[in-house]
């Protein structure tokens, strides 16, 4: 079919100059010429049968499939500008960097709710306000304090009773001037009399009342009995606020929301690729751009799902927030070490090459120049000029650098040649 081919260019060139030439020695003479040739070389050529089916033609029995090794002499390295480098152990952490805020640990959250159904008459507190331990909060109004601070009143007076009778009594049977049995009644009477005190006198420390307010109701009168101040239980910053004069309350009413200033909440977020190199109790640095600040804290928890929105998994560290300058809410930059791992290998970023959904670098075979195989390689972490790697490598391969991308092609097309890619 070559030949025939031929032909068939010639007989067009043939014609195409009779056709310049007509004018002066006549066409028809010049065709007829190149048709007398084309019909002599035709009788050689023989036409495969109309009929027969195509039978694939086997490869000889010497040559043997491609084991995926590319050969190059040194011209063609040198012409491609290839370079090689030995590969080497991560033995540096990797640093994971991670957007996040701060928060209140709210576990530590002190919220201040009435034991009692009340009236709040005044409200000491302010929202934002820093507080110290002790300080006055809010005042409440109640029927039902005060009638627990009468109880109180007549159950220490029955107990203070009871025991005088029991101090006089002892004295009377150890001159047997009363009988054993009424001085063992005078002694259960004061036990009975004094668990009763204890009880009203529990009850208002329930009710959140402190040593120097059931210290002053002997002196309270009248509608005094129907008040009190709660105080603060820790230093903190009020960060809610409910609680409005002239307002009732129940005990499920929250009034206010004191957090703590020692320490904060620090919330990172780690895409799903990343979160099998966390770790609880990895170090993490928190960084306050707007502050110039670096603190140091440790992974304390890391979720168990994925947010829907983010696709992110959140993980937690405590930080601590010196003379309370740290405020909540607060966008950081996390830096979180990743300690290395004896199966990772770093290799230049322009060793590596991604074909077909994968990654790949090509390695010198058996420590020879000119000769290499393309390796797969897992990523681990990609950065501008370096990537670590797991898997596909010795620790002391040689890989090539620049002119990957090259071998990358050269590879593609011997696959192609070849019948596919080896295994």
């Amino acid at each position: 079919m070559i030949r025939y081919g031929k032909r068939i260019i010639l007989l067009s060139l043939l014609v195409g100059a009779g056709t310049f030439t007509a004018e002066n020695r006549g066409a028809s003479s010049v065709v007829q010429r190149a048709w007398k040739s084309m019909k002599a070389g035709a009788s050689s050529v023989t036409s495969p049968p109309v009929t027969a089916t195509p039978q694939p033609v086997a490869p000889p029995e010497n040559k043997k499939p491609w084991d995926g090794t590319i050969a190059l002499d040194d011209r063609q390295e040198a012409a491609m500008g290839l370079r090689t480098v030995k590969v080497e152990p991560q033995t540096s952490p990797l640093v994971l960097e991670l957007l996040g805020t701060t928060a209140h640990d709210p576990d530590s959250l002190v919220k201040v709710r009435p034991r009692f159904d009340s009236l709040v008459s005044k409200v000491h507190a302010t929202l934002g306000q820093t507080l110290r331990k002790g300080a006055p909060l809010v005042d409440l109004y109640s029927a039902e304090l005060a009638e627990a601070k009468s109880v109180y009143e007549a159950k220490f007076a029955q107990w203070e009773h009871d025991r005088r009778q029991l101090e006089r009594h002892r004295e009377l049977v150890q001159q047997k001037a009363i009988a054993n049995k009424q001085y063992l009644d005078t002694v259960n009477d004061e036990r009975k009399s004094n668990l009763e005190y204890k009880l009203a006198r529990d009850k208002l420390l329930v009710y959140g009342l402190v040593d120097a307010d059931i210290e002053k109701i002997p002196r309270e009168d009248g509608s005094q009995k129907a008040q009190m101040t709660l105080h603060a239980s820790s230093a903190g910053v009020v960060i809610a606020r409910d609680a409005v004069p002239g307002n009732l309350y129940d005990v499920t009413s929250t009034l206010m929301v004191i957090a703590p200033l020692d320490h904060l909440w620090v919330w990172g977020n780690v895409y799903e690729n990343d979160i099998d190199k966390v770790k609880l109790g990895q170090v993490m640095e928190v960084q306050f751009p707007y502050l110039d600040e670096k603190i140091m804290g440790k992974v304390e928890y890391i979720s168990n799902r994925v947010d829907p929105g983010t696709h992110a998994i959140r993980v937690r560290a405590s930080i601590p927030n010196p003379e309370g300058r740290l405020k909540a809410d607060m966008l950081v930059r996390t830096m979180l070490e990743i300690p290395p791992d004896p199966a990772w290998i770093g290799v230049p970023r322009v060793a590596m090459v991604t074909a077909d959904g994968g990654n790949y670098v090509f390695v010198r075979k058996g420590g020879a120049a000119g000769s290499y195989e393309r390796h797969s390689v897992k990523v681990v972490q990609e950065k501008e000029d370096r990537v670590v790697v797991r898997g596909g490598l010795e620790p002391d391969a040689v890989v090539v650098t620049t002119a990957s991308l090259l071998l990358s092609q050269i590879y593609e097309d011997q696959s192609i040649t070849s019948g596919g890619v080896p295994h």
